[in-house]
């Protein structure tokens, strides 16, 4: 039971990181024809610091597992 729980985690983050990184670079294709509107701006920043914390966890996952 708590394997198939993990399963579908792994499955649905997955699939939120693909589908925000179509949406970003829709918003950036966007931006180069028009200027954003404030819900996309929001919706590019947001979904730019979510990539960053998610590649600053990713390396420090990577650091302490190293360390251990």
């Amino acid at each position: 039971m708590d394997l198939t729980i993990q399963i579908l985690q792994v499955i649905y983050i997955v699939i939120l990181i693909i589908a925000s990184g179509f949406y970003l670079r829709h918003l950036e294709k966007t931006k180069k024809q028009r200027k954003l509107t404030t819900v996309e701006s929001r919706m590019h920043i947001a979904i730019t610091i979510a990539y960053l914390l998610f590649g600053a966890s990713i390396l420090l996952r990577g650091i302490e597992s190293m360390m251990s």
